[in-house]
């Protein structure tokens, strides 16, 4: 499991250092004792982040609901609410000596707890096959994703912690898969093409991602795009924002952010109207 604090920066810029500080340690020695209290054991602390391992899924899934009970029950700090995300996933794993852990679990793990919204428990249905009757019927089931290096899709469920709020519905896969399947991205002669069963795309000034943008002002790992249940995702990773602008709508700068593409439209890296900025240009088709 990795259990993340949302918008860390932002509660440092209105509460100040010392406040910040404070209420990010609670929040982490909290998500510590909620985890030790479901036999789990953390492996490290990454920042805002912890990584624990726990011996099944049902301990792993407790864990998170305590969790995030606990941290909504945490006093605002300067009039922000804190809150995680939480992503975690079953399976076998690799150990070294000094007690990390690594592997494919926790590569999807990983993955998870950046595809959780704020307050959200995101999994797989692998997982969720190996809960108890009584924590499965307190998940719903989401959407497939395209992960690298694995042939078939992964299937995502959302834990429930909160029975009395109003949920997203989320349409059939029947359904969604009928619209918006293809995607095409052209930057200056190449043309890109994804569809729902695509790998996620990458953006970025680094030599390794799909596509190489020469530009200063971009990041080496900028943004990546993905299918995500017959929608194709924006998701800005970078220092500096992507900006966005699709038809017949206004511009929008993505921070640590994404949206989902829209008929056409362009992502630029810098301010709309600079001379001579590097854009890339979208088309999303329906089937």
């Amino acid at each position: 499991m990795f259990a993340d604090i949302c918008d860390s920066t932002r509660l440092y810029d209105k509460a100040g250092d010392a406040a910040a500080l404070a209420a990010i340690r609670q929040c982490l020695a909290l998500m510590k004792t909620r985890a030790a209290l479901a036999q789990g054991r953390v492996v490290k602390t990454i920042g805002d982040e912890i990584m624990v391992l726990f011996p099944a899924a049902d301990h792993a899934m407790q864990a998170a609901f305590d969790m995030q009970e606990g941290v909504a029950g945490l006093a605002p700090i300067a009039g922000i609410a804190l809150s995680i995300h939480i992503g975690f996933h079953h399976g076998p794993i690799l150990s070294d000596e000094g007690g990390d852990v690594f592997g494919d679990t926790v590569n999807l793990a990983a993955r998870l707890v950046k595809l959780a919204s704020r307050g959200q428990i995101i999994t797989s249905k692998h997982a969720v096959e190996q809960l108890s009757a009584p924590l499965r019927q307190m998940t719903r089931a989401l959407y497939p994703i395209q992960v690298r290096g694995k042939h078939q899709l992964v299937e995502l469920y959302e834990g429930i912690w909160q029975q009395n709020t109003e949920l997203t519905l989320v349409a059939p896969m029947d359904v969604a898969v009928r619209r918006s399947l293809f995607l095409s991205l052209r930057y200056r002669d190449t043309l890109f093409e994804m569809d729902a069963t695509s790998a996620p795309l990458t953006i970025g000034r680094d030599g390794t991602m799909s596509i190489v943008i020469l530009d200063r002002q971009v990041s080496r790992f900028q943004a990546t795009v993905e299918p995500r249940g017959g929608r194709f995702v924006l998701i800005d990773r970078s220092s500096n924002g992507t900006h966005v602008r699709i038809d017949g709508e206004d511009s929008l700068m993505l921070r640590r952010d994404e949206i989902t593409l829209r008929g056409h439209g362009w992502i630029t890296f810098s301010p709309p109207g600079d001379a001579g900025q590097e854009a890339i240009e979208f088309f999303v088709e329906e089937d």
